[in-house]
């Protein structure tokens, strides 16, 4: 039992690490917007609104694939790009639509290359 809780408690830091890493406030907010946008795509495509759907998840596509050019270009390995997305997911689906969010979602399409 010890282990497997010294285990998850590694794990934890690990993913703290990952998404604690310096990264450009350009960056942060790609990431952060494109994150946004995925989330509300499925919520989209749970109420059957699939053409919001396809138009939020064309937007999240776009600027995470921008972000991710954006990290390379700092130095991250697809590893440590992956590792920041998923930790981007976490906390983006945890923060969205609530007081204190790191950015308004309103404010997210503004990003979107036209």
């Amino acid at each position: 039992m010890r282990g497997v809780v010294l285990g998850l408690m590694l794990i934890g830091a690990l993913a703290g690490k990952a998404g604690a890493e310096e990264l450009s406030p350009a960056a942060d907010r790609l990431l952060w917007c494109g994150s946004a946008f995925y989330w509300l795509s499925t919520d989209a495509y749970d109420a059957g609104n699939d053409a919001e759907g396809d138009q939020y998840e064309a937007w999240s596509e776009d600027l995470a694939s921008r972000a991710d050019m954006m990290l390379e270009a700092e130095g991250k390995d697809e590893a440590a790009i992956t590792l920041i997305r998923e930790d981007y997911d976490s906390r983006v689906v945890a923060e969205l639509g609530r007081p204190g969010a790191k950015y308004d979602v309103t404010m997210c399409p503004d990003l979107v290359a036209h």
